[in-house]
């Protein structure tokens, strides 16, 4: 009952907390990265860079079903952040993305985040159903975040 109280009386408050743990623990982005198996963060996008008239798709599929937790600008403050036990990734976030593989970023969308994040999975046995080659082409998408 406290927290909920706190929750209304300061909800600015909440969110400076969990964008300062996320921004201030490095470690626990880092570690969905190093969490993925070596078979995967070896692998290489297969796909060519995104195509101008392909960005607008993309772009779509991010706000449907990405932004509610990584944020419209994928900066890791979706309306849902808050409420997951681990904050979503900051795909703006250089450092990150710059120690995170192409691999690494296709098996955390294809699995999704398993019991470390809230992450649903998106590759072929999921119930989103995304081919192996959409999954890569949203690696390439979110890559852009960090630019």
């Amino acid at each position: 009952m406290t927290r909920s109280i706190c929750m209304q009386v300061l909800p600015g408050a909440w969110l400076a907390l969990v964008v300062l743990l996320a921004w201030g623990a490095p470690g626990i982005a880092a570690e969905r990265c190093d969490a993925v198996p070596a078979q995967y963060a070896a692998l290489a996008n297969p796909e060519p860079p995104l195509e101008k008239r392909r960005l607008r798709y993309w772009r779509k599929q991010f706000k449907a079903k990405c932004a509610r937790c990584h944020g419209a600008a994928g900066d890791g403050g979706g309306e849902e952040a808050g409420r997951q036990a681990a904050p979503p990734v900051a795909f703006t976030d250089a450092a990150f993305m710059d120690n995170c593989t192409d691999g690494q970023l296709f098996y955390q969308i294809a699995f999704g985040g398993e019991d470390k994040s809230a992450m649903p999975a998106f590759g072929p046995e999921s119930d989103q159903g995304w081919s192996e080659q959409k999954v890569w082409q949203m690696v390439a998408f979110i890559r852009r975040f960090a630019e």
